[in-house]
C-alpha cells in the first residue's frame, strides 16, 4: 500500500550527482542515478560521495537505471568508480539523450575551453568518439537513447498525452522492462517513436557486447507500481536540444580551420576513427572553432521527472528533508512529493520552457523539488516557469570554480523575492541533501 522515495543530492562541488531508490511496502527496490562528475577541481569529494554510496548500497549491487543528462566532465567524470567491474555497482540500463557526432564535438570543445585537463581523460574521449561503445564497457543490458519526441504528445500522466495505458504500447519488448530478484519491477509506457539504435554495442577488444542499444522518443516513461497496483511512480524524461545556430557557427568555423566544406566536414566523420583523430590531433582547430561561439550556453540536456504517475483522492503523500544528520523536517502531509531535474537545459528561452511546460504539464504542479538549470546560472534562469512550478525546494548543486558564477546574483534574488528556499549543495559534505517522500494508498 506504500511507495517510498529516498533521494540524496550528494556534494561534489562544482558537478552533478543525484542518487535515489524507490522502494515498496514489501522492501522491493529500484535505484536509479541521475549523473555522477565533478569537475577535477573537486576530485577528492567526488570520489568519496562515490565511496559513501557504494558502501550504503553494498558493491556489486544492482543499478537498475543510470540517467546522464549530457556529457559535459562534470556531470559524468565519476561513472569510472561508479561502475567499477571489482568495487562499484552492476547497472542494468543506462539512458541519455540521442547526440550525434556534430554535438558531441561541440560538448568536447566547450569542455575543453572549460577544463583543458579533460584531454587526458581516455573515457571521456571515448564518449564522445562512440557514446553506446563507452557506456558498453560497463556492461549494461540494455542503452536508451531518448530523443524530442513528437509535440502533440507530452510525458505519460502529464493530462495531455495520448497512449497513457498504464499496461503501455503492445509492440514494446519485453526487454525494455527491469525485473531482478528482490527488485521492484518497471516498464516502459507511453506513445512516440522507438526503434534499434542500428549499430552494435562493441567491447573494447571491438567483438559484440551483449547489451541492446535502442532509440526511443521522450514521450516514453519508465514506470514501476506499488504491490496492490494502487499507486504508479514515474521516471520521466524531456529532451532539450543543443541550440542550432551555436552548433552550426561552430562547424562552419570548424570546416574553415580544416580547410574543407562542411558537408565534406561532416562527410569524413562519418567514420569514428577520424573522430578519434580530430580528437587527438585537431585540438587546436577544435578550440578556435569554439571560441567563436564561446560563451554560457548549452548543449543537448536530458530533464528528469521523478514522482507519481498521477495523484488521486485515495493518495496520502509525505514528505520530509534533512541535511547532514540535523533533521529540519520531520515526515509531514505533503501537497506534492515529485522531483524535477533540469540538467543543462536553456530554460531561459521562452519558446524552450513553453515546450518543458507543456510536455511535464500537470506533474509540475506535483513538483517538491527542482534542481535549477545550469546549477543556478543566470543565464539559464527563467522566473516565470520558476514561479509557476512553485516547487518547495530549489536545488543548486555548484561550487567556486574558476569565474564562474553559480548560482548566480539574479537567481538568488529571484527565489528571495519569492519567499522560496534555496539549497546550495557544495562540496561540503554537511551541504547535502537527503529527502524521503512517502505516497501512501487510503484505505477505500
Amino acid at each position: 500500500m506504500t511507495l517510498q522515495n529516498r533521494r540524496q543530492q550528494r556534494a561534489v562541488g562544482q558537478g552533478f550527482f543525484h542518487t535515489a531508490e524507490l522502494e515498496d511496502e514489501e522492501g522491493r527496490k529500484l535505484r536509479y542515478v541521475y549523473d555522477c562528475g565533478a569537475m577535477q577541481k573537486y576530485a577528492r569529494q567526488r570520489s568519496n560521495r562515490i565511496d559513501e554510496h557504494l558502501k550504503s548500497v553494498g558493491s556489486n549491487e544492482v543499478l537498475d537505471v543510470l540517467f546522464i543528462s549530457h556529457i559535459h566532465f562534470d556531470h559524468i567524470s565519476g561513472l569510472e568508480r561508479l561502475l567499477d567491474k571489482a568495487k562499484g555497482l552492476k547497472v542494468d540500463t543506462i539512458v541519455m539523450p540521442l547526440i550525434n557526432v556534430e554535438d558531441r564535438l561541440f560538448a568536447y570543445a566547450r569542455a575543453v575551453n572549460e577544463e583543458p585537463s579533460t584531454i587526458n581523460d581516455p573515457f571521456f574521449r571515448d564518449l564522445i568518439v562512440n557514446p553506446v561503445n563507452a557506456l558498453g564497457r560497463f556492461d549494461p543490458r540494455q542503452v536508451l537513447l531518448v530523443q524530442r519526441g513528437s509535440k502533440n504528445l507530452g510525458a505519460p500522466g502529464s493530462g495531455r498525452d495520448s497512449g497513457d495505458d498504464p499496461d503501455g504500447p503492445l509492440d514494446i519488448p519485453h526487454v525494455w522492462g527491469g525485473e531482478r530478484q528482490e527488485g521492484l519491477s518497471w516498464k516502459l509506457i507511453g506513445s512516440g517513436f522507438w526503434g534499434e539504435y542500428g549499430q552494435p554495442v562493441l567491447k573494447d577488444d571491438g567483438t559484440k557486447a551483449d547489451a541492446s542499444a535502442f532509440i526511443v522518443d521522450d514521450t516514453f516513461a519508465m514506470m514501476a507500481s506499488s504491490a496492490d497496483g494502487c499507486c504508479d511512480w514515474i521516471l520521466s524524461p524531456f529532451v532539450d536540444p543543443v541550440i542550432k545556430s551555436k552548433k552550426d557557427l561552430f562547424f562552419r568555423e570548424l570546416a574553415k580551420s580544416r580547410g574543407i566544406t562542411v558537408s565534406a566536414l561532416k562527410g569524413w566523420l562519418g567514420d569514428t576513427k577520424n573522430v578519434e583523430e580530430l580528437l587527438l590531433k585537431g585540438l587546436p582547430d577544435l578550440t578556435t572553432a569554439y571560441s567563436a561561439v564561446a560563451g554560457d550556453f548549452n548543449v543537448t540536456s536530458l530533464c528528469l521527472y521523478s514522482g507519481p504517475k498521477a495523484v488521486t483522492t485515495t493518495m496520502k503523500m509525505e514528505s520530509s528533508f534533512c541535511r547532514s544528520s540535523t533533521r529540519l523536517h520531520k515526515m509531514k502531509q505533503a501537497k506534492r512529493v515529485g522531483w524535477l531535474a533540469t540538467g543543462d537545459a536553456a530554460l531561459q528561452v521562452g519558446t524552450r520552457a513553453k515546450a518543458f511546460t507543456k510536455h511535464y504539464g500537470s506533474h509540475l504542479q506535483n513538483t517538491y523539488t527542482l534542481t535549477l538549470p545550469h546549477h543556478g546560472s543566470d543565464h539559464n534562469h527563467n522566473a516565470a516557469l520558476i514561479e509557476g512550478i512553485d516547487a518547495t525546494i530549489h536545488v543548486a548543486a555548484a561550487d567556486a570554480y574558476s569565474n564562474w558564477r553559480h548560482p548566480g546574483t539574479k537567481v538568488m534574488q529571484c527565489l528571495a523575492s519569492m519567499g522560496r528556499l534555496l539549497w546550495l549543495t557544495t562540496s561540503s559534505q554537511k551541504s547535502g541533501l537527503t529527502e524521503t517522500v512517502r505516497v501512501r494508498c487510503r484505505p477505500k
